[in-house]
Order: C-alpha cells, then sequence, then structure tokens
C-alpha cells in the first residue's frame, strides 16, 4: 500500500468514524492518531514526512477501533483506557454470563433486549429513553435482575450494544442528519428537507436541529419516532408559532441512566371485546351448518355490569330450541350468567335453509347464487363508467 493510499484509508475510517459517532471529523482523525500511538493527527502527519508508515497490524487495529464506537462522552474525554475496557466488553456481548447467570443479547427495530432466565432488560433506540427492566418470576422468586450489581451489569452491555447499534443507524444516514451546521441546520433522514427547527405531531413541541439530531431524531419529549417529526407544523393553525420548546433530556449521553422496573408477567384483562370474542368463538364451535355460522358471526353480544352477558340470535339463523352449549360453557368458565334471546330481523341473504343442506361455503354460495339467478336477483356486475 502507497503512503498516499494508506492515508486516504485512515481519513476515510475516520469520517465513518465521526459519522457514527456524531462527532467533529477532526476529533475522530485526533483518535484514529492516538489508536496509532500518536498525540493527535498533527504529530502523525509529521512522523509520516519523515518516512513512518502503517503496518498491516497497525491497520487492523484502526479498523477494528472504528467498527466499535463509544458514547460521544466518553470519546472527548479522550479516556482510552476506558475505551479498551469497553471494546473488550462488547466482543463478549452476543452471549456471554455475569456472575454464574447466562444472557442472551440480540438487537430488534433498533431496540437491544439482553435477557436471561426470568428477566430482560430492553434499551431503545431512542437515547433519551430510559431502560425497561422486566420480570417474568413470582415476586417471592430469585430474580437476579433484582440485585442492583447484577442490574447494574446488565445494563451497561445493554447499553454498550445500543451504542453500537446507532451508530450504525448514524452511518446509515446523511451526514447532515447527524450534525448539524453552524446555524444549527439539519437534514430530516427520512429525506423531508432541512431545517434548524422541527415539530413533533405528538405533543406539539418545538425541537432543535441540535436536539433531534442528538436524539436520533426521536422527540426529546414525547420519543415520538422520525417519523412523526416535521420541519413544519402542517396540523397547527399557526405552524407551530405557539408551540412551546422541548426542554432537552438530561439523561441523554449519562453513563448511569435511570431505569424502570416492570413486571412482565402476562395479565389477563377481561375487557367486554375480549368476552364477545370467546363467546362468538364459542358459537361458531356450536355451530352444526353454514346457516347457523352466520347465525354466529352476525350474533348480538353484550356484557353488562352485574356479570351478565346477552347473546341475541336470530331466529331464522339460529333454531330457537338449540342451546349454544360451547357458548354456556365459556360464560360459566369467564363467572358471567349467560341470557339467550331469539330475535327476528332482516337477515343477509334469503332462503336460510339452503344453509342447512350444503356442506361448505363455496357449496352454500353456489346454491344461493343459482337461486337469486333464477329470480332475476343477481346483481349487475359491469364495472361503472
Amino acid at each position: 500500500m502507497t503512503e498516499t493510499n494508506e492515508f486516504r484509508r485512515l481519513k476515510a475510517l475516520a469520517k465513518r468514524y465521526a459519522r457514527a459517532n456524531r462527532i467533529a471529523q477532526h476529533q475522530a482523525l485526533d483518535l484514529i492518531a492516538g489508536e496509532l500511538g500518536f498525540r493527535n493527527w498533527v504529530k502523525l502527519i509529521s512522523a509520516s514526512k519523515k518516512g513512518w508508515q502503517t503496518d498491516t497490524e497497525q491497520m487492523a487495529r484502526v479498523e477494528a477501533f472504528v467498527m466499535s464506537p463509544l458514547p460521544a462522552a466518553t470519546i472527548l474525554k479522550g479516556d482510552s483506557e476506558a475505551m479498551n475496557r469497553r471494546f473488550a466488553y462488547l466482543e463478549q456481548a452476543e452471549h456471554g454470563m455475569i456472575g454464574d447467570h447466562t444472557y442472551r443479547l440480540q438487537e430488534i427495530l433498533g431496540d437491544v433486549i439482553i435477557a436471561g432466565e426470568g428477566w430482560s432488560i430492553r434499551v431503545s433506540e431512542n437515547p433519551g429513553a430510559i431502560p425497561i427492566v422486566e420480570t417474568y418470576t413470582d415476586p417471592e422468586a430469585d430474580c437476579p435482575v433484582l440485585d442492583p450489581e447484577f442490574r447494574q451489569k446488565a445494563l451497561k452491555v445493554a447499553r454498550d450494544w445500543a451504542v453500537r447499534v446507532r451508530a450504525e443507524i448514524s452511518t446509515d444516514w446523511p451526514r447532515r442528519s447527524t450534525k448539524p451546521d453552524l446555524n444549527g441546520v439539519v437534514r430530516h433522514p427520512l429525506g423531508r428537507g432541512k431545517s434548524a427547527v422541527w415539530f413533533c405531531l405528538h405533543c406539539d413541541g418545538k425541537i432543535t436541529g441540535a436536539q433531534i439530531a442528538e436524539n436520533l431524531w426521536h422527540c426529546p419529549g414525547c420519543g415520538a419516532s422520525p417519523l412523526d417529526i416535521f420541519d413544519t407544523a402542517f396540523w397547527s393553525d399557526d405552524r407551530g408559532e405557539s408551540f412551546l420548546p422541548v426542554k432537552a433530556n438530561e439523561a441523554v449521553g449519562q453513563d448511569q441512566p435511570d431505569f424502570q422496573i416492570v413486571d412482565g408477567r402476562p395479565k389477563l384483562d377481561l375487557t367486554e371485546e375480549k368476552i364477545i370474542l370467546l363467546i362468538r368463538t364459542a358459537l361458531l364451535d356450536d355451530a352444526s351448518n353454514i346457516s347457523e355460522k352466520l347465525g354466529a358471526l352476525l350474533a348480538e353480544i353484550s356484557t353488562d355490569d352485574e356479570n351478565g352477558v346477552w347473546i341475541e340470535l336470530e331466529v331464522d339463523l339460529w333454531p330457537e330450541k338449540k342451546d349454544p352449549v360451547q357458548a354456556l360453557a365459556v360464560s360459566q368458565l369467564l363467572g358471567l350468567e349467560a341470557e339467550i334471546i331469539s330475535s327476528s330481523s332482516t337477515i343477509p341473504f334469503a332462503w336460510p335453509g339452503l344453509g342447512e343442506i350444503a356442506t361448505s361455503t363455496s357449496e352454500y354460495t353456489q346454491m344461493m347464487l343459482d337461486a337469486y339467478a333464477q329470480y332475476g336477483g343477481l346483481p349487475n356486475r359491469k364495472a361503472k363508467e
């Protein structure tokens, strides 16, 4: 590799590193020089003029450095020892152990999840969102993530990996999406123009270009995604003039952010909508022909405040003397007292008896179409002009 190509490669790596970590390129050049044993980029250039060149091992080390981006706060402090510790930690991060407990680490749609037996931690793509610690075991059971020391170690693994994920996102975006110009102007990563002021569709917040770039285009106020960030408040009568500025999230960039612990065990919330879904499914179990299936689908089902469920069945589709055995059984399991009512109203298709002899929906449909055709009742299928 010639000297010209060497420095072209180093500059390209510094540019990638600057974009990934949202820092100035001269800072990235100095960090690259530090990896090669120089105080800054100027010292490296001076040495190169005296004949110094990189070897294969040094170039490999720089490439590894660039592929493992770090939080900007750590970079700007220039703590090389801390950076090296983080690199060593990240290399073992996908699967590993914390004490006697194993964990797995994965990235899903920009979020980083570290999980073990009975627990998980989610670190959002949004740098301003606090990590969510979930437990899935009985509160009296021994869950390692409830131990403060273990939890901090697990959070560190997840946060370090989230830095890498965010860096990859930043690298894919235009440079001006993560680094404001001198006037604070940034470019929306989804191609929605350039501006120094941005607006959130959800919280009606006014956001500076520096704020939105630092927060990876998530609203610093409510956490809305880049899809909900616009350069004009088109939904507002005054185009956002009355919107208040969104306050910067002080947690962004901190090495020890807050977290929220939640009980992640499944909890049954029996809303009326869910009860109706179960009762209707049971009615379909009870149905023995096409007409009764139509009756189950069209049944009017409602609940009341006294643990009662009302099931109103169309008499032309559901035999008045047929008890919906499965629906009654489901009601009993849910602690509800069922009331079955027969009614007569307009049904969707004439000749409901066809559904009692048809063996399938396709057969019923053909029989129904033939019957309508016999009486000249088929619709005109010509395309509307």
